[in-house]
C-alpha cells in the first residue's frame, strides 16, 4: 500500500472518530434539553440547532458548551458566563408543542438554569 494511500486513510479515521465524539456531545446535549423543557427529543435537536445559529457557533461547540455548563452547574463548579448565556437562551425558547413552524419557536420568560 503506497504512503499516499495510508495517509488518505489516517485523515479518513480522524475524520471520522471526530464526528463520532461531535454526535456523541450533540446527543448529550439533546438529551439535556428534552429532560429540562416539555419537549420531543426532535424539537430538543432543533432547539439545539436554533441556538447554535443564534449564537453564529457550529452545533457541536454549542453542545459542548452547554453540556460542560450543566456538568459545572451540577458539581457546584462556577459556569462560564458565556456558555451560561447559551443555557439561558434555551431557557427562553420553547419547542412548538405541534412541530409546525412559526420559525419553530415561541419566546416564552423562564427563570431556570442549568
Amino acid at each position: 500500500m503506497s504512503s499516499a494511500r495510508i495517509t488518505a486513510l489516517e485523515a479518513e479515521v480522524a475524520g471520522l472518530r471526530k464526528a463520532l465524539v461531535s454526535r456523541t456531545v450533540i446527543g448529550q446535549a439533546t438529551g439535556l434539553i428534552a429532560a429540562r423543557k416539555p419537549c420531543t427529543p426532535q424539537q430538543a435537536f432543533q432547539l439545539l440547532v436554533h441556538v447554535s445559529q443564534h449564537h453564529n457557533i457550529k452545533l457541536h461547540v454549542a453542545a459542548d458548551r452547554l453540556v460542560a455548563a450543566f456538568v459545572h452547574a451540577h458539581l457546584g463548579r462556577p459556569v462560564k458566563p458565556a456558555d451560561q448565556v447559551l443555557w439561558d437562551h434555551v431557557n427562553a425558547t420553547t419547542a412548538n408543542e405541534s412541530g409546525e413552524s412559526d420559525d419553530g419557536f415561541a419566546e416564552e420568560v423562564s427563570s431556570t438554569s442549568p
